[in-house]
């Protein structure tokens, strides 16, 4: 069966909801149910088809062959070190329990969680595919963090499995969510470090590539971008200035405007 979507869990679950209400209120209008028996039956079949809604909502995957996830993908094949091809198999072995569990999870913000977690491993394990010699930056992080969550993970399972609701299971619910934001932001976190010597040479790269075409005069000098800034200064000086003048000039007819004004309504003083 292909991996279910969170949002295809969402769609799904609305659907078997909306399909639980309409069976049990067709019942209760066609038999108009007055026993404990006739509401456990209108119940019972109103679950089964809120339940086929919801999975043919999420759709069913009835190809006989099974299809590698995308994360997976990532990080097929050996390196040819034994060591590290070993690390990589469990690797492996961990994205498909991740995304087992997130299977059996109908919760859609731990799901989300997961599928994003799932990724961000398979992009760690990729690092040390391409690279085999940052193996040993990971090790902490398969031997015990990738371990305790899917342990954190499978617990949680296991609470909704069984119906657990007091409010201790409540809190460990709340717990785990919280934990699986910091592994979530631990494994980023991972993934800049295994990729910071790779973001150094290529700035390195750069500042050489930089250096060379200074040398070979295929750049522009910083004689003529000092002469292009001071001729863009000056504009812009230039600028201010005429827009000053023009202001001032409009000051001046404004001011001559109202003395001629004022000496036209002076009273005639001749008798």
């Amino acid at each position: 069966m292909s991996h279910p979507k969170p949002s295809e869990k969402r769609k799904g679950l609305g659907a078997g909801i909306i399909a639980f209400g309409v069976v049990f209120a067709l019942f209760s209008l066609l038999f108009r149910p007055h026993t404990v028996g006739a509401f456990a039956l209108a119940t019972a079949l109103s679950l089964f088809a809120g339940a086929v809604i919801r999975v043919m909502a999420q759709g069913l995957d009835v190809s006989p062959t099974v299809k590698t996830p995308e994360s997976l993908q990532k990080v097929q094949g050996n390196t040819g070190d034994p060591d590290v091809d070993a690390l990589l198999e469990k690797g492996r072995g961990m994205i498909a329990e991740i995304r087992a569990e997130n299977d059996r999870i109908p919760d859609s913000s731990l799901s989300d969680k997961l599928e994003k977690l799932e990724n961000l491993c398979a992009e760690v394990f990729r690092a040390v595919y391409d690279k085999p010699a940052k193996a040993p930056q990971i090790r902490k992080f398969m031997d015990y963090y990738l371990p305790t969550t899917l342990k954190m993970v499978r617990g949680f399972r296991t609470l909704d499995e069984r119906g657990i609701t007091g409010a201790q299971a409540q809190d460990a619910r709340r717990r785990i969510g919280d934990a699986l934001d910091v592994v979530i932001h631990g494994c980023q976190r991972l993934l800049e470090n295994l990729y910071r010597d790779d973001v150094l040479d290529l700035t390195t790269d750069i500042d050489v590539l930089e250096q060379m075409l200074k040398r070979d005069g295929l750049t522009e000098s910083d004689l003529e971008r000092a002469a292009a800034q001071a001729r863009e200064a000056a504009r812009i000086d230039a600028e201010a200035n005429r827009i000053s003048r023009e202001r001032a000039a409009r000051g001046n007819v404004s001011a001559q405007g109202g003395q001629a004004s004022a000496t036209a309504t002076l009273p005639n003083d001749r008798t």
